[in-house]
């Protein structure tokens, strides 16, 4: 997690988006589905409850606004940082005999030294309609500023870097454990643990997303997790695993095949690793993102497979495994140094099913530097299995 003087210069940096945006308060909303802002402020990562990251525009100072669970997992994991129970995050028909909680409007107008007329709200994709509607009676105006710290999220300062690549250590384990612990008849949940332990071992503290381990035509789902079905020879699976770090994460995605499969999929599998070094060898500072996003379209037409896309070939990666940017048309975004990407190539084919090649760079002021150290490793032996029969 970040130390307290990056948490500092987050949070001064926010409070002036507020003074340049005429804000009383600034409230950054999270729940257990949309937690990396609140993260980004508090180095906290909660489960169960929605709560509040308020940040105090004159002097920069943050408060957390929650509900009774949350402020005894704050208390626990950061006990430094100011935390009060308020009304808006009462479970509706809930008993909290030993808490005490103050009313919200309240709450607010203490942390804004008076009504805040303008309250500047990060979140606003993911708040509830009665919330908003609560929090609308307590001020004049709503402004939405979450692109503010979006955009300052893309950017990776040096400690969040050396968080990624602790992630990218462990992700790498998971994957050279999986490829070399397969055995014959193995089941998806089976090779999938095997992953899940490696990585637990290197020092994952969790996943940023469900084990994706799927065979035959069910690797068609984006994000087919395993099941009890056997990895036989013949089989065609799609790997994708993603082990958090401190809040950070990583990934890697491969195809991988079981013994002899027909001649159309080792060539899909060869011509979609082509497509994904051609796009690892345009990453590079000053690229813009429309740039990309044609080119890439270009070399999936190459082989008939642009229409089989469902999502754009690179993303950001950081607290969570895919935020903010996302590969696009729009020429507004454009790669910059400390920015971390993923490659994440999936294609959906109705007859040769679904693949992925995933794997994460550093833009670096010179070009780009590859994050894993299996991933060339893994491709190799994936290619060599498809080609050989293995």
């Amino acid at each position: 997690m970040a130390a307290i003087e990056e948490l500092r210069e987050r949070w001064q940096k926010l409070a002036q988006v507020g003074r340049e945006n005429d804000l009383d308060l600034i409230l950054v909303y999270f729940d257990e589905y949309n937690m990396a802002d609140a993260c980004y402020l508090t180095n906290i990562w909660t489960q169960f409850e929605r709560g509040l990251v308020a940040i105090r525009v004159a002097s920069g100072e943050p408060c957390l606004l929650v509900g009774p669970e949350t402020a005894n997992f704050a208390l626990a994991h950061a006990p430094d940082l100011e935390c009060r129970v308020i009304s808006l995050f009462l479970a509706w028909g809930a008993a909290y005999p030993n808490t005490s909680w103050e009313d919200t409007s309240d709450a607010l107008t203490e942390l804004a030294d008076g009504r805040p007329g303008r309250i500047g709200l990060v979140g606003s994709g993911f708040l509830p309609m009665t919330l908003y509607l609560e929090l609308s009676s307590m001020t004049d105006a709503i402004v939405d500023i979450t692109d503010s710290l979006h955009r300052a999220r893309q950017i990776k300062s040096a400690s969040e870097i050396d968080k990624i690549r602790r992630a990218y250590r462990i992700v790498d384990a998971g994957l050279e454990a999986m490829l070399n612990g397969l055995t014959p008849s193995m089941t998806e949940t089976a090779l999938a643990g095997v992953g899940e332990a490696a990585m637990r071992a290197a020092g994952a503290e969790g996943y940023a997303y469900s084990t994706i381990l799927a065979s035959q035509e069910r690797s068609n789902a984006v994000f087919g997790r395993p099941t009890q079905r056997p990895l036989d020879p013949g089989s065609f699976i799609t790997i994708g695993i993603s082990p958090k770090y401190k809040g950070y994460c990583a990934s890697l995605g491969v195809p991988l095949t079981i013994g002899p499969v027909p001649q159309a999929q080792r060539d899909y599998i060869r011509d979609l690793f082509s497509v994904y070094r051609s796009i690892e060898a345009q990453l590079r500072p000053g690229l813009l993102a429309s740039e990309l996003y044609h080119s890439s379209r270009r070399e999936l037409a190459r082989f008939d497979l642009e229409k089989h896309q469902i999502y754009g070939v690179v993303h950001s990666c950081g607290l969570l495994e895919a935020e903010a940017p996302f590969l696009c048309p729009d020429p507004d975004w454009e790669f910059q140094p400390g920015m971390v990407l993923l490659i994440d190539l999936a294609i959906f084919h109705p007859q040769l099913w679904g693949i992925r090649w995933e794997s994460g760079y550093l833009i670096t002021n010179s070009g780009a530097e590859q994050l894993s150290s299996y991933f060339d490793t893994a491709a190799d032996m994936v290619l060599q299995r498809a080609a050989s029969g293995a």
